[in-house]
């Protein structure tokens, strides 16, 4: 049975009828040139997806659809005509050909092969008109990235592409139920990637046409959770790795802490980022930041404590607070300026287990006063 959606506009009510296209090949071609179409929350990911190739030519053929996701996820997108062409089942079996070609890619080789071909042929929107690389067209995505989330993004980017651990998806207008037990069984035994399938729906009625496109089969959350799982550590994780006792008590003191004062962790591959909300920012800015004890990251080490100005410069209420917490950490005994662009203080095993209380106490300075401001 059709369904039917009910419009109101200027006191007239009328309804919007679920219709077959004349042409499912319409369909195709609306949703490539609208790919804000594709439900994102329904795959798991938040906010608009980044289209980053559209007809591209790949080592096995040309991919409708190639997008990223803020999260640094990548989508793969096949669409067909329905159940009645004989190649609809294959479109399982080209997806995983086109991940088999970006599979272990580098990102810059990822950025090089595939994006910047993509950028400069005549399918990128016009929002990416100027842009010349990956980290071009992320800048005019309307994420409101700050450098720090945006080298997070390419870092899952980077595990995504090592592991395959992609998100699949068939677009079409129709879906016959061996194509829905097919996607059911290749999400129950993949080890990595996920599979998706969307149905594209034409809506008709008082001389209006509406398209709208919804996921009808998914992977389970169990699925899904493991399979992200495999490149994210955890609090366990991150401190089962510290070696040196007292420094391990005195990380897990710190996360507490903050936890208590209602920070956010912010998990990544091999450490973490401490993240605390601003008037004036959606995005959170980060304030601390955990890496294991042999890793770096943009010169940061150990336990960090600090402001990304590139962040900063976004959340002007809390410059002055900022500046006191970096003077309040600065006289901290037996911390270390990081070198990076950062402004960060970094304390490692030997300094640590000190440090912590002041480190705290500077944090919950910090939280108050920018609390006031709201």
């Amino acid at each position: 049975m059709p369904r039917r959606f009910l419009v109101e506009r200027a006191g007239e009510r009328f309804d919007l009828v679920e219709s077959p296209a004349a042409s499912e090949h319409h369909l195709q071609e609306v949703m490539k040139m609208n790919p804000q179409l594709i439900p994102a929350d329904d795959l798991g990911l938040d906010g608009d997806l980044l289209v980053i190739g559209r007809e591209t030519s790949l080592a096995s053929g040309s991919i409708d659809l190639l997008c990223l996701a803020s999260s640094g996820d990548v989508v793969l997108v096949e669409l067909k005509t329905g159940p009645q062409n004989p190649d609809f089942r294959h479109a399982l079996a080209q997806l995983i050909d086109y991940g088999s070609d970006l599979w272990r890619l580098s990102v810059d080789d990822f950025d090089r092969g595939v994006v910047q071909r993509f950028l400069r042929s005549g399918h990128a929107p016009e929002r990416l008109a100027g842009s010349h690389d990956l980290r071009d067209a992320i800048s005019r995505a309307g994420w409101a990235l700050d450098s720090e989330a945006t080298d997070a993004l390419l870092e899952r980017l980077a595990d995504v592409l090592q592991s395959g651990d992609f998100h699949f998806v068939v677009a079409a207008q129709r879906f016959t139920e061996t194509m829905r037990t097919s996607l059911e069984y290749m999400n129950a035994t993949m080890r990595s990637g996920r599979f998706f399938l969307v149905e594209i729906v034409q809506l008709a009625g008082a001389e209006l046409t509406a398209h709208a496109a919804q996921v009808v089969a998914s992977p389970s959350r169990r699925t899904a959770a493991t399979s992200r799982s495999q490149t994210t550590t955890d609090e366990v994780a991150f401190l089962a790795s510290i070696n040196d006792d007292q420094y391990r008590d005195a990380f897990r003191d710190f996360l507490a802490g903050c936890i208590s004062l209602g920070l956010a962790l912010a998990w990544g591959s091999k450490g973490l980022s401490i993240r605390m909300q601003t008037p004036d920012q959606n995005l959170p800015i980060s304030i601390a930041w955990g890496l294991p004890e042999t890793t770096s990251w943009q010169g940061l080490k150990y336990l960090s404590v600090g402001i990304d100005r590139t962040s900063l410069a976004r959340t002007p209420s809390v410059a002055q607070a900022a500046e006191r917490y970096l003077a309040a950490i600065g006289a901290i005994p037996g911390g270390r300026t990081a070198n990076s662009k950062i402004s960060a203080r970094s304390f490692d095993a030997a300094t640590a287990p000190a440090a912590v209380p002041a480190l705290i106490e500077a944090i919950e300075a910090l939280v108050e006063e920018v609390q006031a401001l709201s």
